[in-house]
């Protein structure tokens, strides 16, 4: 569908489209070979957008067929009857946001050029580093989320001699489908949780919309944001400062 919608509002441009669950090698491997086979003969690679996410079994259904689980480290929930750590989960989320960023940066940087540069972005909301406060009940996603983020600043200091600049976006309230499916487990309405959210820890009073983030996005691919790099950006009306 929103392929469909940017071929009808934007004739100049050509959209491809691949499914699959990015935690999976194969799906990658079908993005970079359907870029190389539809664009590689004519055109440089200028962008990567790592945006792929999501709340195991609440906003998404993934692969591996995995529900919801409540983890937080330490309180022995992650341990099975036998007494062993169940890691599924927590792989699951390693492999979305960590091998699938690093595996999408370094396959998109190889298909650049020092001569026209490029940029790689990695998406991660909310943050996990020291601007952000230990959030328990986010101890899964958030170990996939800091393999992204430390990785960013890593291919900042080496992409940078290929004039490509390698950022990392930290939205915060985002009005976006995923709320309400959050919404919807907890029984009440996606505003409810959003506004409930922005009074009590965004000082701008605020979400903010999609296409906000999109236009950071663009700020970064652009010549005028080249020069920023190794930076995770929150892009929150002030929630990191809670």
């Amino acid at each position: 569908e929103f392929v469909s919608t940017l071929k009808s509002k934007h004739d100049e441009i050509q959209c491809e489209l691949v499914g699959g669950d990015l935690s999976k090698p194969e799906t990658r491997d079908s993005i970079f070979s359907t870029y190389d086979e539809k664009f590689g003969p004519s055109r440089i690679l200028g962008a990567a957008v790592h945006n792929a996410g999501q709340y195991v079994g609440v906003t998404s259904t993934n692969a591996d067929g995995l529900a919801a689980t409540s983890v937080t480290f330490g309180d022995n929930k992650i341990l099975g009857e036998d007494g062993k750590p169940e890691f599924d989960h927590m792989h699951f989320y390693q492999a979305l946001y960590g091998d699938a960023y690093i595996d999408i940066c370094e396959r998109s940087l190889a298909r650049m050029t020092s001569e026209y540069g490029g940029s790689l972005i990695g998406i991660s909301s909310p943050g996990c580093n020291l601007s952000y406060g230990a959030n328990p009940g986010y101890s899964l996603p958030g170990s996939g989320k800091c393999i992204m983020e430390y990785s960013n600043r890593i291919m900042a200091t080496t992409a940078g001699a290929k004039n490509v600049n390698s950022n990392v976006i930290v939205p915060g309230v985002t009005l976006s489908e995923a709320w309400g499916k959050v919404a919807e487990k907890r029984g009440c309405k996606s505003e409810d949780i959003t506004n409930m959210l922005v009074q009590k820890r965004v000082p701008m009073k605020r979400p903010i919309e999609v296409r906000g983030i999109g236009d950071v996005a663009a700020f970064l691919c652009s010549e005028k944001g080249r020069y920023i790099t190794g930076v995770s950006l929150p892009v929150d009306g002030g929630l990191h400062l809670n």
